[in-house]
Order: structure tokens, then sequence, then C-alpha cells
């Protein structure tokens, strides 16, 4: 009976958080601070290639209090090639109030543009999901984060 109790009362919670999520949009500048590919045999984009990045992170427009080009974190990770024309990443973005987890399959949307998962967070972004758009740009490109973060209900 307890269990059937505990397993209900933790169902109602989940459906509860579910129902209780934020949906935001960030944009932000990406400035490489560095950028270190490894090219493994054979030449050229290969499986097991890797590119190590860190940037910094810009507001794009006016957000978290500060004004548009303030400096307001940064991200790195890894992308790790398992074929020719697919790849994973692993990393995280600095931003105020908490991280983003970055971990997943790298989708390519056009030859200059792809998207990562967003798999989890910290601090005001605890148990975020979504992904993050990672557009054009050798130096400097626009990233926009889609997400959905639980909230905690009132009572």
């Amino acid at each position: 009976m307890r269990i059937a109790l505990l397993t209900a009362v933790f169902a109602a919670l989940v459906v509860a958080a579910a129902a209780n999520a934020d949906t935001r949009t960030i944009k932000v500048t990406s400035v490489e601070l560095s950028l270190k590919s490894n090219d493994r045999p054979p030449k050229g984009v290969s499986k097991g290639d890797t590119i190590v990045y860190r940037d910094r992170l810009l507001n794009a427009a006016a957000q978290f209090g500060r004004k548009q080009g303030a400096v307001v974190g940064s991200d790195r990770g890894t992308m790790t090639f398992t074929s020719a024309h697919a790849a994973t990443f692993k990393g995280v973005a600095v931003l105020p109030g908490g991280t983003l987890t970055l971990s997943g399959s790298v989708v390519a949307l056009s030859s200059t543009s792809f998207a990562i998962p967003v798999t989890g967070g910290t601090g005001s972004f605890a148990g975020a999901t979504g992904f993050v758009l990672v557009g054009p740009g050798k130096k400097k490109s626009l990233n926009t984060y889609s997400l959905t973060v639980p909230t905690i209900p009132v009572a």
C-alpha cells in the first residue's frame, strides 16, 4: 500500500513539474577564444577527429540585466566526429544564474549551422532541456538557446 501511495505521489509531482515549466530563448554572440582540432588519419574529417572549443559569450540583446554586447558567460566543449558527416558534442555553457549541459548528437542544419542538445543545467537552469542553434561564422557566431526549464510550484 505504501509503495502504491508513494508511486502515486511521485507521479503527481512529475506531472506537476511538467505542467510548471518555463520556456526561454537566450541569444548570445559566441566569440572564439581557442579552437584546437585533432585530425586523426585518414586526412580530412573522419571518425575519431575532435575539435575542442572555448568561447566568450556576449549578449546579442539586452538580457540578464545587462546591455547588448556585455560579456555574460562562456562555453567550452568537444565535438567528436563519429563519421565524416556525423558528430557528438559534450560541453557546458556558463551564464548568469547557472550552467547548461550540452551533450548529444550534433544536427547539421546547413553547411554552416548546427544544433546541439541541451540535456541539463544548474542553478536557474536546473533540469533544462532543449537545444542550442549555432549560427554561421568562423570566429564569431550567434548562438540561440531554446530551453524548457521546470519550475517548482508555489503553494
